[in-house]
């Protein structure tokens, strides 16, 4: 009887782990892309979330230099999209794993302008992620596909 009851727990503690290093997984490739583009990123100001309905969200929190909070917005969705490309890839790799695909991302952006900062939100769905990372439309037909969702807070 507790071989089948510690087997259960093993069985169990394997299957929810797949989120555990999916997570995990996502924001080592968002941090490396953020890297690559000279933007630096902490893990900690990342969140991925499952919601109910079994979709996932992500929002990220940046940092940026006075001018430059568009490149910087930009390197977030980037890297967004480089991590569900690459979540895809491990998942065709590897049966029955499930790719962590985010249907929404909010990119904020900090912007210290004087004493107090100056934020910048965005948002974008996976589908138009999916054009800006494949190279369907540039940086300025992404922004804006995204223009109304926007907000200086």
């Amino acid at each position: 009887m507790t071989t089948k009851r510690i087997f259960s727990v093993f069985i169990v503690l394997v299957m929810s782990s797949q989120f555990a290093f999916a997570n995990y997984g996502f924001y080592r490739k968002v941090t490396n892309t953020c890297k690559y583009y000279r933007v630096t990123v902490d893990e900690k100001k990342m969140s991925l979330t499952k919601n109910k309905d079994g979709s996932y969200s992500f929002s990220i929190e940046m940092k940026s230099l006075r001018n430059n909070f568009e490149m910087v917005m930009l390197v977030g969705f980037i890297a967004v999209g480089q991590a569900m490309n690459h979540q895809e890839k491990f998942a065709k790799k590897k049966p029955g794993y499930t790719a962590i695909v985010p249907e929404d991302t909010d990119v904020t952006v900090i912007i210290p302008v004087s004493r107090q900062n100056t934020i910048i939100t965005a948002k974008a769905t996976a589908g138009q992620i999916r054009q800006l990372t494949d190279g369907k439309i540039d940086s300025a037909g992404f922004m804006r596909l995204i223009k109304n969702s926007i907000q200086t807070l």
